[in-house]
């Protein structure tokens, strides 16, 4: 224990670690907290749950297919213009969005808008973990370095929806949503002013058109990312669903924080100490935790009892990411990790776009809101299953021995919301 508070320190003493840092939290925060802001605008405006699903997919759809895009892009031009310009077309996205809910909300143009906005928003969590091997020499503390910043998005699941909460309360999501695109804007102009990001250059491509997807682990991870993210997205949903039958469907952001705070909590546990086991045996026992604790949440006869069992259910996010993190940097051919860590994020929106559907489709069927959160287990098993299958895949050292990027290759990693 006292040798993981020393790292910690020492990760401190780095000089741009707690702007960087900062940076994360002012852009998971609205990546977290939009997408709860556009469904719940989208119930208000439409009266609609299943066209509250169809919108919200269509912006992890967007988002999806572009982060790819955005990642070559950073990778080819530096990040300072790629970033600027897609934030002023982001800002562009989010206004045509407001005004479509307020002057013609129909599911059409408002998942038109909401795919122009998901296509458009600025890689900047993935550009700031993208420099830790920069500004951090020490490969132990960078390691230290990605479970903080797992942690980082814990932060935004908390503060997010606790935020868009107060806000669609107070004055509607049509604020929130609005809020959500002010600090997304502001973070990336002054993300792109820092020194270490305007003096990033990446490394030499490699990997041939396949790229990263030529390895199997990585396909093992992707399909997981895909089930996990999907988890997500019915949980989501499920939450909003579930305290509409009891009071306020924006009472559904207390669940989603604790669900948050449960998954920070299980991040701090999991980097306290060292772990003997390998990292792919480490994943498997932490679905397995993450399917048992989301399906006790089908049980839960009242607001009260949903948030107080979130807590335990979001603990095995932040260890899952972490252990994401590191099977990504062991199976990433060489020279291939940045595109790898971007179809990571590309499988967790996907999964994520496919749980708002599927969660959408069990509302409109009028079924009990605790199925939702079954279904969101079922994917979690399913996930464990994958891993298990693929062991041999995730235990091959032979392409890529590090576990965390180093100078040679920068990171980019899905939001797990993030």
């Amino acid at each position: 224990m006292s040798g993981s508070v020393a790292a910690y320190r020492r990760l401190w003493r780095h000089r741009w670690v707690p702007a960087l840092l900062l940076v994360g939290v002012c852009a998971r925060v609205p990546l977290q907290a939009y997408v709860f802001a556009v469904l719940l605008l989208t119930v208000e405006r439409t009266g609609s749950y299943p066209v509250a699903g169809v919108v919200t997919a269509a912006t992890g759809i967007a988002y999806a297919v572009a982060v790819p895009v955005h990642g070559r892009l950073v990778d080819r031009f530096g990040q300072t213009w790629p970033l600027r310009i897609a934030s002023a077309v982001n800002a562009v996205a989010f206004t045509g969005l407001l005004v479509s809910a307020e002057v013609r909300p129909t599911a059409g143009l408002l998942a038109g808008w909401a795919a122009a906005v998901g296509l458009s928003l600025p890689p900047v969590a993935a550009s700031a973990r993208a420099l830790w091997s920069r500004v951090i020499d020490d490969e132990a503390v960078r390691r230290t370095a990605l479970a903080v910043d797992a942690m980082v998005l814990d932060i935004a699941l908390i503060i997010g929806p606790l935020l868009v909460t107060a806000v669609s309360a107070a004055v509607g999501p049509g604020w929130a949503v609005g809020g959500c695109a002010v600090v997304l804007l502001g973070g990336t102009l002054w993300f792109s002013t820092l020194p270490p990001s305007r003096s990033w250059t990446p490394a030499r491509r490699g990997g041939g058109l396949a790229g990263p997807l030529r390895s199997p682990g990585i396909v093992v991870l992707l399909v997981v990312s895909l089930l996990t993210g999907a988890l997500l997205g019915v949980a989501r949903i499920g939450f909003v669903e579930f305290a509409d039958e009891f009071a306020d469907g924006a009472a559904g952001g207390l669940g989603l924080a604790a669900f948050g705070a449960g998954s920070l909590l299980g991040g701090l546990a999991y980097g306290a100490r060292s772990w003997r086991w390998d990292a792919a045996m480490r994943m498997r026992v932490i679905l397995a935790g993450y399917a048992c604790g989301v399906g006790a949440l089908a049980l839960a006869p009242n607001i009260p009892v949903l948030v107080a069992l979130s807590l335990p259910a979001g603990f095995f996010l932040a260890p899952l990411v972490i252990c994401t993190f590191e099977l990504i940097g062991r199976c990433a051919p060489e020279g291939t990790l940045t595109e790898a860590f971007a179809w990571g994020i590309t499988a967790t929106f996907a999964g994520s776009a496919l749980g708002n559907v599927v969660a959408g489709a069990l509302a409109g069927a009028e079924l009990s809101p605790g199925i939702a959160f079954a279904v969101a287990a079922g994917f979690a098993v399913l996930a464990a299953a994958i891993v298990t299958a693929g062991t041999k895949a995730l235990a091959d050292r032979s392409t890529h021995e590090a576990a965390v990027p180093t100078a040679s290759g920068t990171d980019d990693i899905a939001e797990k919301g993030s």
